[in-house]
């Protein structure tokens, strides 16, 4: 597997947020719905965080995350717990992909499931880099209202295959 987009992306992120001011990484954003960068970075980085540490028991389910408010706040620890996912990964090689069951809750008045689904180590990882660049892409529209976009790279935010068909690498 080639883990260099997930290094590209965490590190953009990482890179990022080191730019910003306390305040800016937590104000609440009005276009979203008062959500603040530092959410959304939480949010990115707990999905990776539960990926990483469940798949060492055979599954992973994203609603059960840890959800630490510290990483919406603190830049440094985000920071610093971007740096251990990226060490992670590192250290990874091709034998580490193994088999796993994602599960997922829904819970609504008339439907109550847990969904098992059998899926791998390496498409989870996959799934979180996905997820990542999704919710890199509502950073940037925070980034615009507060009239820091400057901070961010063009391609921040959009997928991988999106830069290509950009530069007409993909029809």
């Amino acid at each position: 597997m080639n883990f260099k987009p997930h290094k590209k992306v965490l590190t953009d992120l990482k890179n990022l947020i080191g730019k910003l001011d306390s305040a800016s990484f937590s104000k609440k954003n009005k276009m979203l719905f008062g959500a603040s960068i530092g959410e959304h970075f939480r949010h990115i980085i707990e999905f990776y965080s539960c990926c990483l540490s469940q798949s060492k028991e055979n599954k992973v389910n994203y609603d059960l995350r840890e959800r630490n408010k510290q990483l919406e706040l603190d830049i440094p620890k985000g920071i610093d717990t971007i740096n251990h996912i990226l060490k992670t990964l590192e250290q990874l090689k091709e034998k580490d992909d193994q088999m796993l069951v994602f599960n997922n809750y829904i819970k609504e008045k008339d439907y109550d499931s847990k969904c098992g689904l059998q899926s791998s180590f390496f498409r989870e990882l996959n799934y979180c880099m996905d997820h990542c660049i999704h919710h890199q892409s509502l950073i940037k529209i925070a980034l615009l209202e507060q009239e820091l976009i400057y901070l961010a790279d063009d391609n921040f935010g959009v997928a991988f295959s999106t830069q290509n068909y950009r530069k007409g690498c993909v029809s």
